[in-house]
């Protein structure tokens, strides 16, 4: 087992569950560092509602929705609060799943726990150096002596995200080595960068956005939180959009508040009154100057006063804003790596390579991620599951 994070500890307790001896290489000290800094150091384990729908791959939808299925929702709760020893609850407002300890510790550690429990060893501060076939099985060295000799190898280092936690793309490099077919790799969920000093100006800022990226497909929207920061756009809604971006370079569209457009439009007919005390009513005061003057709306302009044309640009900046996006903050603040091994390079039932049988992969390392919200553990805990158990029960020698 390469890799001690999310779907790697998952897998391992799925592994050696199954009877089979595992050992697991991670090259941090304890693992599952990115499970310790999720959600705030709260770790939101889950989402209370699937959304394969909503995920980001090259593969069709339906492969995605078969693979989460792998290992369903309801039993991934089950195993956390029975298995586990860990309540969840329920975050009303954005429909997550944290422990009710609200500590992310609780959940690494149970993992570990489990996984030693059921058997698997684990070697701490140990790099892998290369992964080969031989024999019939499989050889992988590491920085600590003497390679070892497997039968069956699971990838599950992650990807390229938050390198401080340990990702360093080993496993993408590992599946290149072999030949595998790659989805370029990209920054996703991952806050945007502006710039425009009028947008940095209204840094802290914070409401209820609908972004979109249209050139970027149909998963490239998203409603919720949205803030301003001192270097361009953060929050959920920026996030699940962001690989419009880094991926397509295509625009970033913001509508304000969930305020729809026959809405404003209603808004702004009316005949008393200036066009930034209506506007004002339903967005910040800030937000509302800036994209009055965005539309060459004057700021003394009364709603009986505004002409045709200068309408049609308020409702425009109102509904289809274009955030002047100049670039985004990488791999070092992104929360998942877009791309990797492509999903048509294993076998959907096992996720075994179908260019080297022995050889498995989970988690981050696939071309896949979801939007915010826990939907990308999920991801974690299915396909780790599925590698782990489809591992231990391989015939030898096959």
């Amino acid at each position: 087992m390469l890799g001690a994070g999310a779907a790697g500890l998952m897998a391992a307790i799925a592994a050696a569950r199954a009877g089979a001896r595992v050992t697991v290489i991670e090259k941090t000290a304890d693992g599952g560092r990115k499970i310790l800094i999720s959600g705030g150091g709260r770790c939101n384990v889950l989402p209370s509602q699937a959304a394969p729908e909503r995920f980001v791959s090259a593969a069709p939808g339906n492969l995605l929705t078969r693979l989460l299925r792998g290992f369903p929702l309801a039993q991934q709760r089950e195993f956390f609060e029975q298995d586990a020893g860990i309540p969840l609850e329920l975050e009303a407002e954005s429909g997550k799943l944290f422990p009710r300890s609200n500590r992310a510790r609780d959940v690494r550690d149970a993992l570990v726990r489990i996984a030693s429990h059921a058997g698997a060893e684990f070697r701490w501060k140990t790099s892998v150096t290369d992964v080969a076939p031989a024999g019939d099985g499989w050889r992988v060295s590491t920085d600590a002596g003497e390679p070892f000799i497997t039968e069956a190898v699971i990838v599950a280092t992650g990807g390229l995200s938050v390198p401080a936690t340990g990702s360093d793309g080993a496993g993408l490099a590992i599946a290149t080595s072999l030949g595998h077919s790659m989805i370029p790799t990209y920054a996703a969920l991952t806050p945007l960068v502006t710039n425009d000093q009028t947008h940095t100006a209204l840094s802290g800022l914070s409401l209820r956005a609908d972004v979109r990226a249209p050139a970027a497909g149909k998963q490239a929207r998203s409603s919720g939180g949205f803030l301003f920061t001192h270097r361009g756009y953060s929050g959920p809604a920026v996030l699940d959009v962001s690989h419009g971006f880094t991926r397509d370079r295509a625009e970033i569209l913001a509508g304000w508040n969930g305020v729809t457009r026959a809405a404003w439009e209603e808004a702004l007919l009316q005949r008393t009154g200036l066009v930034v005390t209506r506007v004002a009513s339903r967005v910040p005061a800030r937000l509302a100057a800036m994209l009055l003057r965005a539309a060459g709306v004057p700021a003394d302009r009364r709603l009986a006063e505004l002409t045709r044309q200068e309408r049609h640009r308020l409702l425009e900046a109102l509904t289809s804003y274009r955030l002047p996006v100049t670039g985004d903050e990488g791999y070092k603040k992104a929360e998942v790596t877009g791309g990797g091994v492509a999903l048509d390079e294993v076998h959907p039932a096992t996720l075994e390579s179908r260019r080297h049988p022995g050889l498995f992969f989970c988690g981050e390392v696939l071309d896949a991620f979801g939007p915010i919200g826990g939907h990308n553990f999920q991801w974690a805990w299915s396909t780790g599951r599925t590698a782990g158990l489809s591992a231990a029960r391989r015939p030898p020698g096959v």
